[in-house]
């Protein structure tokens, strides 16, 4: 599933191709992945320009403006297959829901699993729709995180999994920021000193970054605008790799389940 990294290299791509270009056609092959009707969705995109693009947690936001000042924001979540891409001669296979013209410039919206939504929204930062989502990982400051987290009694990593404390960081990079503060996935917040809690923080904002650095990481079909996987899988240091000798200490790494979430540790960096 697209985490903070992959959806903001997306959105770099989207804003680096797109921006002030308009969007001339919107072809649609399957209507489930739009919010609302392909007659409005198009009525209220087609003609508009690109302004630019917003990224809320795991949440875009697409902002449009016509010549006469008017505004449209289509909201996207990619979910757990959603890809955008802009490849020439592109094959639609059976999975390409949406094909998008922006001035001659053909972007597709691919989806296996159908689950991505399309919503065309009322505001291009913090719609209504956001509203049950936190502040983002890479913008909420200790002190407004530690404040939601210091007496909290659930699984620090189902904690960092809750998008409504801070939103974009998911099961890769929970388990990865975890060990990079030396911080075992089931320790409860409410235990720890402030020392501690400013360390995951900080790894979980140091570990986005990373990823976003190396273009995300692909475990399955995670692709960016122009077709490319991402290349942070090979700096995994736990996600993934149960059994393998951890990367710090050499000790086999463990596998555990938090929040019904899959978990990867270190028994020895990590202890309880």
């Amino acid at each position: 599933m697209p985490e903070l990294p992959e959806v903001e290299n997306v959105a770099r791509a989207l804003q680096r191709n797109l921006a002030g270009r308009r969007c001339t056609g919107l072809r649609v092959r399957f209507a489930g992945v739009l919010s609302q009707s392909p007659r409005a969705t198009r009525s209220a995109l087609l003609g508009k320009r690109l302004e630019d693009v917003h990224r809320h947690g795991k949440y875009l936001i697409l902002n449009f403006r016509d010549e006469a000042g008017s505004p449209a924001h289509l909201m996207l979540h990619l979910r757990m297959t959603g890809q955008l891409i802009n490849l020439t001669d592109y094959h639609l296979d059976r999975h390409v829901h949406l094909v998008f013209d922006f001035d001659g410039l053909p972007v597709y919206y691919r989806d296996i699993r159908k689950f991505g939504r399309f919503t065309l929204v009322e505001d291009g930062r913090r719609p209504a729709a956001l509203a049950h989502i936190g502040p983002d990982m890479l913008e909420i400051s200790f002190r407004e995180w530690g404040a939601r987290v210091a007496a909290r009694r659930a699984a620090l990593k189902a904690v960092l999994l809750d998008q409504g404390v801070a939103a974009g960081l998911g099961n890769i990079y929970a388990d990865e920021a975890l060990f990079r503060a030396r911080v075992h996935p089931e320790a409860v917040p409410a235990e720890l000193d402030r020392a501690t809690l400013q360390r995951v923080l900080r790894s979980a904002k140091g570990v986005l970054r990373l990823a976003i650095r190396h273009g995300g990481t692909t475990l399955v079909n995670f692709t960016d605008f122009n077709g490319r996987p991402g290349n942070f899988r090979r700096k995994l240091r736990v996600y993934g790799r149960t059994g393998e000798p951890c990367r710090a200490c050499g000790t086999p790494l463990g596998r555990t389940v938090v929040g019904g979430r899959s978990t990867h540790f270190c028994p020895s960096c990590q202890r309880r």
